[in-house]
This record gives C-alpha cells, structure tokens and sequence, in this order.
C-alpha cells in the first residue's frame, strides 16, 4: 500500500513583472508551478485591514491586477481537481510613474516668518483618480491631507514635498515629487519717509502684494481717504500736524509688517481770506471767502460780530454759493473754511467792518 506524502505536493510561486507603471495602467502577476504540465490557477488577495477575496481570473497563470495588496496563488488540475500548495504572500506596492509637482500660492519671491502659504500637490495625468496626498516637511516629519491643498504658516526653511495616493489603495502611491526649497525671512518692518506734505511707505526689503496702511498717534487712528488725500497704495499728502507711522500688508488673513519708526509732521493751518465787493450805488455787499493755495474741498462758515461767535445763517444774509454771501447789515464780519471729517477747520480770515447801510441813498 502506497501513502500520499503532502510534503511531496507541488508547490505554486507567485511573481510580479514591473512594479512601477503609469496611473490606469496595470501590473502583471505570474503565478507557475515547477516541473510539471496541464495547471490551472486561483488567485487570492487581501490587504492589511481586510478579508483575503478570491479573484475570478487569471486561469491561466497570468493576472493584470490595478491595485496593490498581499496576493497568494495556487494551482490545480484534474478532476476531481487536485491542489498544489499556494504560494508564499507577495505583498504588491504599485509605484505611479507620472510626474508630481508642489507649487506655491501666493507665488511671492520673499515670504515671511508668520505668513500663510498654500502649497498644491499635482500629479500630471493623475485626472480622474481620488487621491489622498502625504507631505514631508525639512524636518523629514510627515502629514497626510484629503485634498491636494495644504496651507502652512511659514516658520521653517527648507525643502517641502508631497506623494499621492489613490484614497482606496494604501498599497499603491506615486513617487515623491522634486522638493520646493521656501526659504523664509525674518518679519519685515515698515518704512515711512516724508518730502514736504507727502508720507510714503515701504517694505523693506522689497517685495510684491502690499497694501500700506497710514496711523496718525491719536487712540491708533487709522488714516482713510475721507481725512487723508491718498495719491497711490503707498503715498498720502497730510494737512494735519501729528506723529504718523505705517505698516504693510498682505494676503489673507492680512498679515502686517512691523509698524515703522514714527515721523513727527508739524503742520500750519491754513488762514482765509475775506474779501469785499461793493455796488456801485447803496447796494447790498457781496463778501468772498477763499483759501489758498486752492478752495477745492472747502466749506466756508460765515461770522458776524467783534468775536467769531455768532454763525450767519440764511435769514441773516443771502448765500450765493459756497464762497459768497451778499450782506445788507454793517458789523465786524469774518469766516473760515473747513472740510473732513471730523471738520478740520481754517484760521479765521481778518475781520472786515462793513458801516451801516443808508436805505434812503439812491
């Protein structure tokens, strides 16, 4: 009598070809057993955290398989079929050839300590695949995002690189992209300089996206264009008298520049000038108020009296424009301009005293 020996059943061998193909390629596992003819084959895969399933193909040997995983094979043949041991586990890792890219936004050459930056992971004809993507820092620590966009504060310099993977394949990735070398600077501080009535503020050192916001020290005021004349982002012409500093800023949220040093501007109010027009014959007198080097802007506010304390109003003289009024009471009158807000008002012209009128004159 003649008894079986399992030890002397055939043994299947499971191999890969390349391992390293282009996203919606396929990889081919070859599964033999030596020595012999006439086998058939079963294929079985499973992951880390899975069951083992059994895949319905490959009868030939050959099997193209799109995902990675932990795969056996075995044959068989005859019937009743008789099995040939599986083969050992072959754990599969699928390396995607397609090209990976980081890219930054905002794309400034010069990015600060502090400031919020997106870099993007792209995977070139990687369309069409859900991925997940894994990110390593200079320091070679890791971190994993559900999308391509992964928003860091800028604190340490060095190389920054991203790999992909597909969300339901922790077996397969692409290879790490070239790293993106950020290089960041210390926090900049503002610079205020000043030529005549004219502050203007910068960055220093130079670089792109800033918008420049303008302080005057009165509880941290911040300048706006109804009280400051604005000429660009970065210069403004000031009338008021005051210690004023700026700063820079950029991106969103807005990070700011230190403020710059102050500078003190000392300024002169401007004075009206009062003038009068007569007519020919024991008319009425026509006042006008101007401010030079330019009225443009100015209100002008009318007084009569020896104090600059009672202000006319429409029943006490006839206005005529914004810088004209036609009186026919003799006094001490004067006036002055004002404009902003809150009004920031002139000197008061000289006082111009005008007789009593004589109704009877013709």
């Amino acid at each position: 009598m003649c008894l079986s020996n399992i030890a002397d059943r055939a043994r299947a061998t499971l191999t890969a070809a390349t391992t390293t193909v282009s996203v919606g390629d396929r990889v081919t596992l070859i599964c033999s057993v030596e020595k012999s003819a006439g086998w058939k084959y079963e294929w079985f895969r499973r992951t880390s955290h899975t069951s083992e399933d059994t895949i319905n193909d490959g009868l030939n040997g050959n099997i193209r398989v799109s995902q990675g995983g932990i795969y056996r094979c075995r044959g068989f043949r005859g019937e009743p079929a008789v099995y040939s041991d599986p083969s050992d586990e072959v754990t599969i890792q699928i390396t995607f050839s397609n090209k990976v890219s980081v890219t930054q936004k905002p794309s400034w050459s010069q990015i600060f300590r502090g400031e919020r930056i997106t870099l993007t992971c792209e995977v070139q004809g990687g369309e069409g695949v859900q991925w997940e993507y894994e990110w390593r820092t200079p320091q070679s620590q890791t971190f994993r995002t559900k999308q391509k966009d992964w928003t860091i504060t800028a604190s340490i310099s060095g190389d920054y690189s991203c790999k992909s993977r597909p969300t339901d394949d922790s077996y397969s990735a692409t290879n790490w992209s070239e790293a993106l070398r950020l290089s960041f600077l210390d926090p900049p501080k503002a610079q205020i300089s000043r030529s005549g009535g004219t502050l203007t503020c910068s960055v220093n050192p130079s670089s792109s996206g800033w918008s420049y916001y303008f302080y005057r020290e009165k509880n941290q005021e911040v300048l706006t264009v109804q009280n400051t004349d604005f000429h660009s982002n970065r210069e403004i012409r000031v009338s008021q008298g005051g210690v004023y500093k700026c700063r820079g800023g950029r991106g969103e949220p807005v990070y700011h520049t230190e403020f710059s040093d102050p500078v003190t501007i000392v300024a002169h109010k401007p004075k009206a000038e009062l003038k009068i027009t007569k007519s020919p014959v024991g008319g009425r007198v026509t006042l006008s108020c101007s401010v030079k080097p330019s009225s443009s802007g100015w209100s002008f506010f009318w007084f009569r009296g020896e104090k600059p304390s009672k202000l006319l109003r429409t029943q006490d003289a006839d206005f005529l424009s914004n810088g004209q009024i036609r009186v026919s009471q003799g006094g001490v009158y004067r006036c002055r301009g004002g404009r902003g807000e809150p009004v920031y008002h002139t000197e008061f012209s000289d006082p111009v005293t005008i007789g009593e009128f004589n109704p009877c004159v013709i």
